[in-house]
């Protein structure tokens, strides 16, 4: 990043499936003013650099919201920065919107109002609806006549194929609603992903046989649609069930500091919001409470429990002069504590900043194979396009030459799947070791002080033997 550039890492709720992370990445590249977008759906976040001279983030924001996703800003601790607030601008501070959730207060909401549990359920009933439909349709199916021997009559009178039409809607409107959206969103915004093909293999063969079935019956392939959507949003589920576990280390680092604090306004203690707390308010931290911003010791004497922060188990003695950081617990004593670093300056804030920008950030290979996946998916529709042509041209009948092209684009859809999860999970490993190295920074430099651990009777560090890089990797990796 030069000095004419910023990074911002923005909160991005809505992105369903992990080749969307195209979408943002192509729509946010093309804007002026931006210079690099590195999306990750795991984080629900995205790493922009971009010219604060020529765009801001309310128009990053407004420009991802074009894509059809949720963007609250910078995916900071609502409850310490202003989600909005350009770095160096000055802060606004306020209380949070009337009627926001917890969620959202703490800086980590859901797409839109759905939170990430909400999205696993959410695609859970997606398959739940999808795998009971998918059974009658198959059992009426010709697999279900010729193969599996099930012979009894459709109900109503029905055809077989009128039937499993019937049966197929909830799958089609419901269940597989998410692919048609994220499809449509795709070729919006000038782009091909994973939901194109999924759209594509479903819509295809759905569309072909209601045709078939509204002329007066034929060959159909309800479910063949409907099982793949099936299948396809079982893998879905598992992997939004996959990023609950993967934001935990960043929600524990939201929760850190305190929502509320008690500011000294002419002689007497109010309870106000900690984002509304500015460079210069006298502070009142009791025993037991947590340190809402950095700041320097006027008045008192205490311990600070910093673990939270530096690893260090041991309390640390704070009096007249000593600085103190966000989020550490107050053990002992009475503290005035003179605010030095609010919002998106504090220690806090700049920790979860790292975290956030090690863990989107990618190895060479993931780029390699994001650069590569428009055109896999490019290549994948233009096969099944000219397969489709090419058997109809030999004289073949348009279901079996559909058939042969709904084939080749499942086909490539399981090989789409594979590459790109072994670069994620390179990226990941590679994250936290970036995130590890920063956190070993700003512990040697704490460690510099002097005769911080003269109290209690130690010549040097209580975690001597122990690396920086081994304590965070057992507080927030293990």
């Amino acid at each position: 990043m030069t000095a004419e550039t910023k990074t911002v890492v923005l909160d991005i709720r809505g992105l369903n499936w992990a080749t969307e992370k195209n979408l943002v990445e192509a729509v946010l590249g093309r804007r002026p003013g931006v210079v690099e977008v590195e999306a990750n759906p795991v984080a629900q976040s995205a790493n922009v650099v971009y010219d604060p001279g020529r765009t801001s983030i309310a128009e990053l924001r407004d420009w991802v919201e074009e894509c059809g996703l949720h963007c609250a800003g910078q995916s900071v601790p609502n409850h310490i920065c202003d989600p909005m607030l350009d770095e160096g601008a000055p802060e606004q501070h306020g209380t949070p919107p009337e009627g926001a959730s917890p969620h959202e207060v703490m800086g980590h909401g859901g797409h839109g109002a759905m939170s990430m549990d909400d999205m696993v359920k959410d695609m859970r009933n997606r398959f739940i609806v999808a795998a009971i439909f998918s059974v009658p349709i198959l059992l009426w199916s010709p697999i279900g006549r010729d193969v599996l021997g099930f012979e009894v009559a459709a109900p109503f009178g029905l055809r077989d194929d009128v039937w499993m039409l019937l049966l197929s809607l909830p799958v089609i409107f419901y269940s597989s609603f998410i692919f048609f959206e994220g499809a449509f969103r795709a070729l919006k915004a000038g782009t091909l992903d994973m939901m194109v093909l999924v759209a594509v293999a479903i819509g295809a063969g759905w569309l072909y046989s209601l045709g078939v079935t509204l002329t007066g019956g034929g060959e159909v392939f309800y479910e063949a649609a409907t099982v793949l959507a099936a299948f396809v949003l079982l893998g879905h589920w598992f992997e939004m069930r996959a990023r609950g576990g993967a934001n935990d280390a960043i929600r524990s680092l939201l929760h850190l500091a305190p929502p509320k604090a008690i500011v000294l306004r002419d002689g007497e203690a109010v309870e106000v919001p900690t984002s509304e707390i500015v460079v210069g308010d006298l502070l009142l931290v009791r025993p037991g409470a947590k340190v809402p911003v950095d700041g320097v010791v006027e008045e008192g004497e205490s311990e600070v429990d910093e673990s939270m922060v530096t690893g260090e188990s041991l309390p640390v003695s704070k009096r007249a002069v000593s600085e103190v950081i966000g989020a550490t617990i107050n053990r002992n004593g009475t503290l005035r504590v003179r605010a030095t670093k609010v919002g998106a300056d504090t220690a806090l804030a700049q920790i979860v900043k790292l975290v956030q920008e090690a863990q989107n950030s990618k190895a060479p290979g993931q780029k390699l194979a994001d650069r590569a996946a428009f055109w896999l998916v490019f290549v994948a529709l233009l096969g099944g396009g000219a397969t489709f042509l090419t058997w109809t041209l030999v004289g073949r009948e348009a279901t079996e030459a559909l058939l042969f092209a709904i084939t080749v684009v499942v086909y490539h859809l399981s090989r789409r799947v594979g590459p790109g999860d072994a670069h994620r999970h390179h990226g990941r490993h590679r994250a936290r070791r970036q995130t590890r190295h920063s956190v070993q920074e700003r512990a040697r430099t704490r460690e510099r002080r002097p005769n911080r651990y003269r109290r209690h009777g130690q010549d040097g560090n209580p975690h001597q033997g122990r690396t920086a890089s081994r304590i965070y990797h057992d507080r927030w990796i293990r």
